[in-house]
Formats: structure tokens, C-alpha cells, sequence
């Protein structure tokens, strides 16, 4: 976690959207359960972080655990019928930024 307050919050505040939206979301996608209504709400989801991530390289200032909490996400996408496409520019690279990370790309 960051060592400063404000960005501890803010890494917070990511864990918890990752969690309760995005997970529950593809959850629910991966369950068949209000398949079409999640996968909207995945999209609107993924199209706010990517507005977040337009000017940063990491969600919360440098690599952290709300980074990583995203990571289980971006390897269920296929699972969650879900695609990081060219219309998600800022996403598609943090993604890539993540799963390619040495200690990330050892666990898949």
C-alpha cells in the first residue's frame, strides 16, 4: 500500500471498485446470472478507468495492491466475456503493464 494518506485512499478506493463492480459484474457474467445487464455494466465500468488511467501508469501512484487487485480481472476476462480492446487504449496498456511483470507472469 502507498505510504501516504491520500494515496492509501485512493488505492482504497480502487480495491473496493475492482471488488464490488467489476468482479461482481464478470461474477455474474461468468454465472449466467443478468448476463446482458453486466456485461453493460462491465462496460461502463472499464470505460471510467480508462478516463483514470489516461495520465498514469499505475492506479494509486507507484505499482501497488490496488494494482493488483485488478490483475485477477484481466485474466478472466474470457471467462467474463470481456475484451480490453483499441477503444480502451489506457486500460489495454496498464493491463499489459501488469501481466507482463515478472512475479505476474510466473503465477499464470
Amino acid at each position: 500500500m502507498p505510504k501516504e494518506p491520500a494515496q492509501r485512499a485512493r488505492a482504497r478506493i480502487w480495491i473496493d471498485y475492482c471488488n464490488t463492480r467489476l468482479q461482481r459484474a464478470g461474477g455474474f457474467i461468468a454465472h449466467d446470472h443478468k448476463v446482458e445487464q453486466s456485461k453493460m455494466e462491465v462496460k461502463e465500468y472499464l470505460e471510467t478507468l480508462n478516463r483514470e488511467m489516461a495520465s498514469r501508469d499505475y492506479i494509486a501512484g507507484d505499482y501497488s495492491l490496488a494494482d493488483i487487485t485488478f490483475i485477477p480481472f484481466f485474466t478472466r476476462l474470457e471467462r467474463y466475456q470481456t475484451t480490453i480492446g483499441d477503444n480502451l487504449p489506457h486500460v489495454q496498456a496498464w493491463m499489459r503493464r501488469l501481466l507482463e511483470r515478472p512475479a505476474v507472469r510466473a503465477t499464470l
